[in-house]
């Protein structure tokens, strides 16, 4: 039950819910302790005392002035608290002068309705409790999805605007993501928790409906954004498939990329993102929550930003790519100041270690590979050589731009992939200790003492290993050629680990 039984007035401030407008007499009215119905307006004269009456047959459009007041004097006569009529009335001047004298408010409906179905929630209401609850929660829900179907110019704040009208309170966005992401009141874009719906009035209704709501502000928010980001998500896509395909199918790509909107003959500068999680190890579910979570986060950081910019995820990592029709060294340096800032807006998530690789501007689709592979080799080896969290530029040597070269062509890859067959053949563990071993010893110019030390393995447990590699392989070390091909095949194989 409600502390206080509700006025007139509480049922005018819940259009949504009762579709009320004062037609006349008092806007206030007394409290409201019992709700009854009648057919029509002649009825009235034995309503129950004291009761707000329901008159459930329309009168018309029109009332006669003579049947409208004698209802009118009726009410007063017994003290009633209100006339509800189900329709849209146009109420006689006179009759509308009598309720203001006789202190009767009289309510019409804004549109027709069931007169039977307005009195039961009227009751439900008025009788407060756990139907009322439901009753307010299911209009709540049911004002919401008709404000986000209605088209609205900014339907989130029309469907918070319905579902507060419903519930008789404000219902606000909080615009940052709950400290629980399963609350109630979430807002989730994707598989992230973005924001949370916060309900002045936390009753029973506000705790029902604010999943729903949620749900409907959440497809609301999906849907502005992919409308936002469809064009730059879609050449996104383009970007990856450049990336990865054979030389052969970059016209064919490189056409698509055009009708996209991407201007694939200009230069472009990649940053690669290698994404780890903050907080250990986790599930392929959790990681592919991570990455989606960052991917959209980086989208809304560089949103607006001059120039075009795409974000694509990428085997667990993101692609940044920036793309300009002047080449030049400053892009490189403009390119390196927004990945710091993006760097620093990721790292204040918490839940992720970011570590960031440049690649050098590029142009054209085989640039847009040679900047993605350098940027690749970049943030791999930041990450090996205990640099994570931080953006590792490529090196001046030239060295891993050409072993960037060399991972970015499949035909490369299986060139070199073939010398180290064999070593795969024994395993995945044997062939990692094989190939990790074998490349420190050739980068130890041949040194069982100097590999062990790379390794922290006693130089006779490299002997032992060598002998078994070098039977595996069939390769003969003292042949430069063949240690220069090993020793390529080993450093490209690592760079994609």
């Amino acid at each position: 039950m409600t502390q206080t039984p509700p006025t007139v007035a509480d049922l005018l401030a819940h259009p949504v819910r009762f579709g009320l407008t004062l037609l006349a007499g008092p806007g206030a009215g007394r409290p409201v302790e019992k709700v009854t119905a009648v057919a029509t307006l002649p009825a009235v004269a034995h309503a129950a005392e004291g009761s707000l009456v329901v008159i459930l047959e329309p009168p018309g459009a029109a009332l006669t002035g003579y049947e409208a007041d004698v209802a009118i004097r009726h009410a007063a006569d017994r003290g009633l608290v209100a006339l509800v009529l189900a329709a849209p009335v146009r109420l006689p001047v006179t009759s509308q002068h009598l309720a203001k004298r006789a202190q009767v408010p009289v309510l019409g409906s804004e549109v027709a309705q069931d007169g039977a179905e307005l009195l039961l929630r009227i009751d439900r209401y008025v009788r407060g409790g756990a139907s009322d609850a439901l009753a307010r929660a299911a209009a709540a829900i049911e004002a919401a999805q008709g404000a986000a179907d209605a088209g609205s110019d900014d339907p989130v704040a029309a469907v918070l605007a319905a579902a507060g009208a419903a519930l008789g309170c404000t219902v606000e966005l909080l615009e940052s993501a709950p400290a629980d992401p399963r609350a109630p009141g979430a807002v989730v874009i994707g598989e992230q928790a973005v924001g949370e719906l916060v309900a002045a009035l936390p009753d029973e209704a506000s705790q029902v409906a604010l999943p729903a709501v949620a749900a409907v502000v959440s497809r609301v928010r999906q849907n502005e954004l992919s409308r936002r980001f469809a064009a730059t998500m879609t050449r996104a896509e383009l970007i990856v498939q450049i990336v990865l395909a054979e030389r052969a199918q970059l016209p064919q790509l490189s056409a698509q990329a055009q009708q996209a909107g991407l201007p694939v003959q200009q230069t472009h500068v990649v940053a690669w993102v290698r994404v780890e999680a903050a907080r250990g190890v986790q599930g392929l579910f959790q990681q592919r929550q991570l990455l989606s979570a960052l991917e959209l986060a980086a989208l809304q950081a560089l949103d607006g930003r001059p120039g075009m910019w795409h974000v694509a995820s990428f085997s667990g990592d993101l692609i940044v790519v920036f793309t300009d029709p002047v080449a030049g060294a400053h892009l490189y340096s403009r390119v390196r100041q927004e990945m710091r800032e993006l760097l620093a807006t990721l790292a204040e998530r918490g839940d992720a270690l970011v570590t960031i690789g440049m690649g050098t501007p590029q142009a054209g689709p085989d640039g847009i590979r040679q900047s993605a592979a350098e940027a690749r080799v970049a943030a791999d080896s930041a990450a090996v050589s205990g640099k994570r969290g931080t953006i590792a530029d490529t090196d001046a040597s030239g060295l891993r731009r050409i072993l960037a070269d060399l991972y970015s062509s499949p035909l490369s890859r299986g060139l070199l992939a073939e010398l180290l067959a064999p070593l795969d053949a024994l395993g995945p563990e044997r062939s990692w200790i094989g190939v990790v071993t074998l490349s420190a010893f050739l980068d130890a110019q041949g040194s069982p003492t100097k590999t062990g030390r790379a390794l922290h393995l006693h130089a006779n447990a490299v002997s032992y290993r060598l002998r078994w590699i070098t039977e595996a392989l069939g390769a003969d070390l003292d042949d430069p050629d063949v240690r220069f091909a090993l020793q390529m095949a080993c450093r490209v194989r690592l760079l994609g680990a």
